[in-house]
């Protein structure tokens, strides 16, 4: 696929997807207050001297440190030296996604489906940028063409001035979101591509063609 066909970072998105992301982000808001207010409520109402509760809140604790433990030491990325072409970061961030994302605690399951394109080279004074899209999506017999599917885009930032033996500098960005994550910093959810899908789903049947 072209690149020009893909969709591209909110940076390069034209009016009408600003328009799209003003509403996605109303209704992730809306999703976070009413998550939030479920937690308090919780909160108020869980008796945390209750054996059953304080168990499961050490196991879920002892998952999350984990999976940072391991989105640490898993994957060795590349050295400013060792990334030669734009193929050795499809081969990283596969073996990124193989190691901790279907592995981690609430990892996807093996209905999502993802390819890995290399979108462009960016020649900076200082690095260089190789940007990929990670694209999900769920294909069924019924329908093996999805019709949403879920960007992810991965920045590796390659240090002109830096010594060699410098580790590459990786970074990522779900689509409709502006956080920017980095692995070994962060935890996999497979509900983010679902509420992603739904968000996008709900969005298309409100437009009239």
């Amino acid at each position: 696929m072209a690149v020009a066909d893909l969709d591209l970072p909110v940076a390069h998105q034209s009016e009408g997807y600003d328009l799209f992301a003003h509403e996605a982000h109303l209704i992730i808001d809306q999703l976070v207050k009413q998550s939030l207010a479920h937690v308090n409520d919780t909160k108020e109402t869980s008796d945390e001297n209750n054996e059953e509760y304080n168990i499961q809140r050490d196991r879920f604790v002892v998952l999350e440190n984990e999976a940072k433990t391991n989105g640490q030491i898993s994957v060795h990325w590349p050295s400013i030296a060792e990334f030669t072409n734009e193929k050795i970061g499809i081969e990283k961030i596969n073996e990124y996604i193989e190691k901790e994302w279907k592995t981690a605690p609430g990892g996807h399951d093996n209905s999502w489906l993802y390819a890995i394109d290399f979108l462009q080279r960016k020649s900076l004074e200082f690095n260089d940028l190789y940007i990929y899209r990670v694209c999900y999506s769920i294909p069924t017999r019924r329908q093996p063409i999805p019709r949403q599917t879920v960007s992810i885009y991965f920045t590796i930032d390659v240090s002109k001035i830096k010594p060699k033996n410098t580790p590459v500098q990786i970074s990522f960005v779900f689509e409709t979101m502006r956080v920017i994550y980095r692995p070994g910093n962060f935890r996999f959810r497979q509900n983010w591509l679902q509420n992603i899908i739904l968000l996008k789903e709900k969005i298309a049947n409100d437009i009239d063609f």
